[in-house]
């Protein structure tokens, strides 16, 4: 991908933050199919847990193109697939065995520990910028 590409990609990008409690974490979302009907949800509640990992949270799966989905994913990243919303802030050296996942946006490196210290339980709510 050239210069051009990737400003024209960054500009289709969608600043959200991610709130639980009254910590307040901000993300991206992409420019995935998947991204674009989550955006249209926003403001979006659900109720996660920890599972050491990620925060896994149910979320009613919408629109989505299915060759945008891949194997794996990186720390950091936002998953929408399967009925599940994922904050994935670990576990990226083992993710390669998941199929079908579907990358929405972008928890930068930063932000990880404090996703990652939300307690076993947490209501998360997801806004525009």
């Amino acid at each position: 991908m050239d210069g051009l590409e990737i400003r024209e990609r960054m500009k289709n990008m969608k600043n959200i933050k991610i709130i639980a409690g009254d910590i307040v974490i901000p993300a991206t979302l992409n420019d995935t199919v998947a991204a674009k009907d989550f955006e249209a949800r926003l403001p979006f509640k659900t109720r996660g847990s920890n599972s050491g990992i990620d925060i896994c949270c149910t979320a009613k799966e919408g629109k989505f193109d299915p060759s945008q989905k891949q194997n794996g994913w990186k720390n950091g990243d936002i998953s929408l697939a399967d009925g599940w919303l994922a904050l994935l802030y670990g576990g990226e050296e083992q993710s390669a065995s998941y199929s079908g996942m579907m990358i929405i946006g972008k928890i930068e490196e930063q932000y990880l520990p404090t996703v990652a210290s939300f307690g076993s339980s947490v209501d998360i709510t997801v806004e525009e910028v």
